[in-house]
């Protein structure tokens, strides 16, 4: 048997050893950025599922998705805000209509919570979910008269930051 006739005692495809282990630990560099890459990408897009202790966030989200903006939501508020429903009774409502923001390890959820008067009619902004994109809002219109609700609009809204 003896010595190869190329010189080297291993056979190795004629590469010198330090060629191997660069390309191996330049490999290992690839599939390390493609797997953050693709972490970063899924964390990114679909943000985290929200969590909520509102019924009606939780059901306007189940009637919802990520991909609905400007979506008519009002059949649904009305199962929890009923036409006729003491003023008191529904501002309780939408103080609890509230999220649990998400902890994302490298972007920071933008929270929006505001309610604004004019008049009888009281308009409500609700962050029902958050994305590194961008959020879904719920906003809705509650008109009132004598004390109770007459008239009521929701819709699902878009901000892309």
């Amino acid at each position: 048997m003896g010595t190869p006739r190329h010189g080297l005692s291993r056979p190795d495809l004629g590469f010198p050893r330090a060629m191997i282990s660069k390309g191996r630990l330049l490999a290992g560099g690839v599939v390390l950025f493609a797997l953050v890459c693709l972490v970063a990408t899924v964390d990114y897009s679909r943000g985290r599922v929200p969590e909520t202790n509102s019924p009606l966030v939780g059901d306007v989200l189940a009637a919802t998705t990520a991909r609905e903006c400007g979506r008519d939501a009002t059949e649904v508020v009305a199962r929890h805000l009923p036409a006729g429903i003491e003023q008191a009774a529904a501002e309780r409502i939408l103080d609890a209509a509230t999220i649990i923001p998400p902890r994302p390890w490298f972007w920071t959820p933008a929270m929006e919570t505001a309610t604004t008067w004019n008049g009888d009619t009281l308009e409500a902004l609700r962050t029902i979910k958050t994305t590194a994109f961008g959020t879904n809002l719920l906003r809705i219109h509650l008109t009132f008269g004598d004390g109770k609700l007459r008239r009521l609009a929701a819709e699902v809204v878009c901000r892309f930051d």
